[in-house]
């Protein structure tokens, strides 16, 4: 939600327990997507495979808890992996979910089903159900990376609300597994069916039909009261299976009716808009709920009841299994024969709305309780006609022990209080064949978490053949009625036990919610103390699950460690790793690293007003006095180059550049100009000059220095607002070619359209004409690990971005570069290099380094977008050719941007950066504004339509204009974090000037303590010598011994000590002088009063804001701080008018949070009075950027 605005309430948290899941291909074709409802929020993941952690990155053991009888309590934690020792190679892979997109809908989702559209459609679509009596089917629109609304059904007519007797409304959805139709049940006994067009039909204009009502009491199979339905599969028509009573009862009436429940199969003819009956079974006990399909081979639907399990198939009851020895008062006398007291002694209750259910495999069954308990079912009989149900309980508490015996619970990870379950069909690749063999389900859970879970069957054997199930109808007769011998019996036995112990169960991920919250209380933090930094504590949870869960408005980030650093105040930190190099044989050579986490910091750099200090980072920090590091003023940014063998510091005078040794390698020089900000990215280092100009230096590897680079002239006009380097060390920045090669079946079905298919043979020559330059960069510890993570072959990059001979192979490249006088470390690393800028009209242009090419540009960044679309650009001309506009254009263009100016939404900084994973969708462009917006986009491909269409029209090998364009477009992610404030820089100036005004009262009032306090002491000091000279004149009249010589000389010496009185005052400009350099007041002097003491803004009538504008300038300053490892993930922290954090977790999903920074007056600049409030007396702004 962007830009919210509250009139009457506001939602503090989303909803957060799951409610309805379902699996389908939702996004792309054969993609395993799951779509979450949590009350109005609708949710999209995808099922993705990512290598596991080594067995030295996670725990050993699987949970850590203490007895309940323990001091301390300890909830079980789920970790990486959850699998026993030895199961699983280090180098596999596993399930993880990853988040796609959240929408907030305007009503609670009722229900969710998926409509599988097969694989001629490609992708599936998402049907969704609302009360009272409304569905609405859905479809992602790849173009915008969001949902798209197809149609919308409406059903809350009085004509139909007058046929039902009962108010309640359940708004069941029902989809046909093969995809022919929806069912949504409607005022009881009405069910409104919405027919689809047949998968693959590429002439339907709409993909879905008229729909029609059938009334069950009115259509001549006289259905009442339904309780249940679902589709079967397996029927040339769509197949109803109807849950129903026909006259109802309760437990009261049980001595006259407890057989009154049926089931009716009933055909849906979507062509006559009719129903009819196909066989049905009656009898069965009163207290059935639900159902559950039951496909081929064993074929028909299982009933769950309170007290027992009924198999029905044919029209026909198979068995009727009892869960306690009360359920047999609820069965009808007809029902004896089919009774199976197999399972009597669990004395089982059920909550058939509670509970869950899915089938693993033909005939097995895993059933989650209303209480968390997990059981398997097993279907054991000869084909269709099933015999016995048998029971095991895999988790949870053991309910056959005594429940008045106290015994510890069972810390299962699979046992949660279950709210929906569903299968997904997840396609495994090489590295995760050893998983193939494995179900995957999601469970939803109630109680707070909601798990991604693997079952596997050791013993896949086909149970519905009587010879080879190990629970076969006889060995069950032996077992129960002693027909075998004791020494069978008790093998039977083991084997029945044997079936359960095959199955196992792994945890691969779980999504972690806030419910069911039975009680809540808000208070102040006892960390912080501090009155605006609110805590909510909830109690979720029940029984054993419960846990107390702490929630809080911003990150507060805990102080580790802190010590002052004397001086000014601080306002930059880096710390930068370098290697050193050795002479070997004549050449200098930096030592290899396994990895970049072997290399520690070197450097530790702080950044003052007026100075620099240069730290040596060891055991502990060592401030270094003659160092290469340029120190007489501030520094903008320092980072590491060509690779981590030197550090170049970029500062408002010039560039250094050093070697791990500390020792100065370069040093340039910026003529009449300073720097303002800067980045700096390997090899190259991007400066932002105050007169508007942007240099950009390229470090060599040959001579190990820096150069500057040749721009385009655009960069020299001041017509750049924001830039910003990107390195795409994955290679997920693909261009319209490689595009269409890995799409060229789609682009063979549009040109077979037009009437010219294009054939595999016209590819073969995709990448020949590529001439792009390649770059040479220096060593990076970790190119052997991002080369193995590309997303494309190495091969399709080196013909991207080779120039010449492309046969070469990589150690040919190597011997050529060593004949060059390159050093073996130079010619490993090589990712493509970007640089984004943004111009005055508000377009933002991706060029590709070092021939500056524009690969891609979208108009009007500084509009936010919900989707940046990017224009069709000629890769051959620049960006800087704005004489391509007309004039016309460009002065309309000018007069837009000068109107978005106007009301305070200028972009301030771009950042393009990676979180959370190697794929384009991890790509976020975050941008910040001059009033204090956070914008966050995701990257994702595409390919403009031009383009494809150009492309299917000519030959594979005619080249385009628009082939080395990059296929991207960027979607905004939604965030609640409202910081805007058009009056922004407005505030921070006339706060600027309130503290210059309140430092020059303070600088005067402090020179004029010091000179009242010198004036003080020199006249205690003359009363002192008077008094002394009075004492002693009355000495020598009483003893007539003084003379005129030794009063003189008394005089002389007052003389004196007037002379060696010295005054202490601070100079005007030194506004951070220590107050330890003046004196202490005296003890009788009182304070002279501060005007701002008051704690009330100063006056602003003489504050003009274009005066203002030009004697209080903002600076520049580098707002998007990149963090590798922010609690184990990457992190981007934002400064500004509301600093926040924009983090990706496990899901791979980037979420801004805001964070709460204590922002402070200098301890020199405070008044010396208690009780002073900078931030009342307009002095401080609590959002200024650091």
């Amino acid at each position: 939600m962007r830009d919210p605005v509250y009139t009457y309430c506001r939602e503090i948290l989303p909803p957060s327990v799951v409610e309805h899941a379902t699996s389908l291909s939702f996004t792309r074709p054969g993609a395993c997507n799951l779509a979450l409802a949590r009350g109005n929020l609708l949710e999209v993941y995808e099922v993705g495979l990512v290598m596991k952690k080594s067995d030295d990155e996670v725990p050993s053991a699987e949970y850590e808890y203490r007895d309940a009888g323990a001091e301390e309590f300890d909830l079980p934690m789920i970790r990486e992996d959850q699998t026993a020792p030895g199961q699983r190679s280090k180098n596999t892979k596993q399930p993880q979910l990853h988040l796609i997109g959240r929408w907030s809908l305007h009503g609670k989702i009722m229900d969710l089903r998926a409509v599988q559209r097969g694989k001629a459609q490609g992708v599936d679509r998402l049907l969704l159900s609302f009360a009272e009596a409304k569905m609405s089917l859905v479809a992602f629109d790849a173009d915008t990376q969001s949902i798209a609304t197809e149609s919308i059904h409406y059903y809350e007519h009085d004509a139909l609300k007058q046929r039902t007797f009962n108010d309640g409304q359940t708004c069941d959805l029902r989809t046909d597994p093969e995809g022919r139709c929806a069912a949504l049940r409607l005022y009881d006994d009405q069910l409104a069916v919405l027919p689809f067009a047949a998968p693959g039909d590429l002439t339907a204009a709409k993909p879905y039909a008229d729909s029609f009502v059938v009334n069950l009491r009115d259509a001549g199979i006289g259905v009442r009261n339904v309780r249940d339905f679902v589709f079967l599969s397996g029927y040339l028509e769509p197949t109803l299976a109807l849950l129903h009573e026909q006259d109802p009862t309760w437990p009261g009436r049980a001595e006259e009716a407890v057989d009154t429940c049926s089931v009716t199969i009933v055909s849906l003819d979507l062509g006559r808009n009719s129903v009819s009956i196909l066989n049905a079974a009656s009898k069965l006990p009163y207290d059935c709920r639900t159902l559950l399909p039951v496909p081929e081979p064993v074929g028909g639907v299982m009933v769950f009841a309170s007290s027992s399990i009924t198999h029905v198939a044919n029209g026909a009851i198979s068995c009727i299994s009892l869960l306690n020895h009360a359920a047999k008062h609820g069965i009808g006398a007809s029902m004896q024969n089919y009774l199976d007291e197999t399972n009597v002694d669990l004395e089982l209750v059920l909550d058939p709305c509670g509970s869950v259910c899915t089938l693993v495999g033909s005939n097995t069954v895993v059933l989650w309780t209303q209480y968390g308990s997990v059981f398997l079912l097993r279907l054991a009989g000869n084909g269709r006609l099933i015999k016995r149900i048998v029971a095991k309980q895999i988790a949870g508490t053991d309910i056959r022990k005594n429940p008045h015996e106290l015994t510890a619970p069972v810390w299962d990870d699979i046992s949660i209080l279950p709210s929906c379950v569903t299968e997904l069909h997840l396609v495994y690749d090489d590295d995760s064949a050893h998983l193939s063999d494995e179900q995957l389900f999601f469970i939803g859970g109630r109680s707070g978490r909601s798990l991604l879970v693997g079952v596997r069957d050791a013993n896949t054997l086909d149970s519905t053949s009587g010879d080879s199930d190990n629970i076969a109808e006889d060995d069950i007769e032996a077992e129960l009625y002693g027909d075998a011998p004791p020494s069978s019996t008790t093998n039977k036995s083991s084997e029945r036990e044997e079936w359960a112990a095959s199955y196992t169960t792994t945890v691969y991920d779980e999504i972690v919610g806030t419910g069911t919250v039975v009680g809540m209380d808000i208070g102040v933090s006892a960390a912080s103390g501090a009155a605006e930094n609110l805590e909510m504590v909830s109690c979720m949870g029940n029984e054993w699950r419960g846990s107390l869960c702490i929630q809080q408005r911003h990150i507060q980030p805990e102080i580790v460690a802190s010590f002052d650093l004397p001086g000014s105040p601080v306002r930059g930190v880096w710390t930068v790793r370098c290697l050193r190099e050795y002479n070997i044989g004549g050449v200098m050579q930096a030592a290899d690293l396994a990895s970049l986490a072997d290399l520690s910091d070197t450097f530790m750099v702080v950044s003052r007003d007026t100075s620099t200090s240069v730290f040596a980072a060891g055991d502990e920090l060592q401030e270094l006095e003659r160092t290469g590091f340029y120190i007489n003023g501030p520094t903008i940014d320092v980072g590491e180059i060509l690779g981590y063998t030197r550090v170049v510091q970029v500062h408002t005078h010039g560039l250094r550049v050093v070697n791990a040794s500390g020792r100065e390698v370069q040093s340039i020089g910026f003529d009449q100009d300073q720097a303002v900000i800067a980045e700096i990215s390997d090899p190259y280092v991007l400066v932002r000059m105050r007169s508007g100009k942007t240099v950009m230096f390229e470090a060599s590897s040959d001579s190990g220095r820096l150069r500057e680079a040749a721009v385009p002239s655009y960069f020299e006009g001041g017509q750049v607002v924001a830039a910003s380097l990107f390195e795409d060390m994955h290679h997920v920045l693909g261009t319209n070619r490689e595009w269409a090669e890995r799409n060229k079946d789609t682009l063979n079905d549009q040109a077979r359209a037009s009437g010219e298919a294009m054939h595999d043979g016209d590819f073969d020559n995709l990448y020949a004409d590529a001439t792009v330059k390649k770059r040479r960069r220096g060593v990076d510890p970790t190119a052997t690990q991002r080369q193995s993570r590309r997303k494309h072959s190495d091969d399709v990059f080196d013909d991207l971005y080779d120039e010449g001979d492309s046969d070469k192979s990589d150690e040919e490249e190597t011997e050529d570069a060593k004949d060059e006088g390159a050093r073996p470390e130079d010619v490993r690393g090589d990712s493509p290099m970007y640089v984004l800028v943004l111009t005055d009209s508000g377009d933002l242009n991706v060029l590709r380094l070092p021939q500056f090419e524009r690969v891609w540009t979208t108009r009007r960044l500084d509009n936010l977008l919900d989707t940046l679309v990017g224009t069709q650009v000629d890769g051959a001309k620049l960006a800087s050719d704005s004489s391509s506009d007309s004039d016309e254009e460009g002065t309309a263009r000018n007069h837009v941007a000068a109107a978005s100016a106007a009301h305070g939404r200028r972009v301030d900084q771009i950042q393009l950066v990676q979180l959370g994973g190697d794929s384009i969708t991890d790509t976020h462009l975050l941008v910040l504004t001059t009033a204090g917006e956070v914008a966050v986009y995701r990257a994702f491909e595409h390919c403009a339509h031009e383009y494809t269409s150009q492309r299917a029209a000519s030959h594979a090998d005619l080249q385009l204009d628009t082939d080395d364009s990059l296929a991207l477009r960027f979607v905004r992610m939604q965030h609640d974090v409202l910081a805007y404030d058009p009056e922004y820089q407005q505030k921070m100036r006339r706060v600027q000037a309130r503290q210059e005004k309140a430092y020059a009262e303070w600088e005067e009032r402090s020179k004029m303590q010091a000179v009242e306090k010198v004036e003080e002491e020199r006249t205690a000091r003359k009363r002192a010598v008077e008094k002394q000279q009075r004492e002693e004149a009355m000495a020598v009249a009483d003893w007539d011994e003084g003379s005129d010589e030794e009063v003189g000389a008394s005089d002389s010496v007052v003389a004196k000590a007037e002379e060696n009185i010295e005054v202490s005052v601070a100079a005007p400009d030194d506004i951070y002088a220590d107050d330890s350099t003046l004196s202490k007041p005296a003890q009788d002097i009182p304070e002279q009063p501060i005007t701002p003491s008051e704690n009330k803004p100063a006056e602003d009538n003489d504050i003009d804001d274009a005066e203002a504008a030009l004697r209080y300038p903002l600076d520049l300053t580098r707002k998007f701080i990149v963090l590798d490892n922010l609690g184990g993930y990457p992190a981007v922290f934002v400064t500004g008018l509301r600093a926040v954090v924009v983090l990706a977790g496990s899901k791979r999903y980037a979420r801004v949070h805001p964070i709460r920074v204590p922002v402070k007056l200098p301890p020199s600049l405070q008044p010396v009075e208690k009780g002073f409030d900078a931030e009342a007396s307009g002095l401080l702004m609590p959002g200024r950027p650091l």
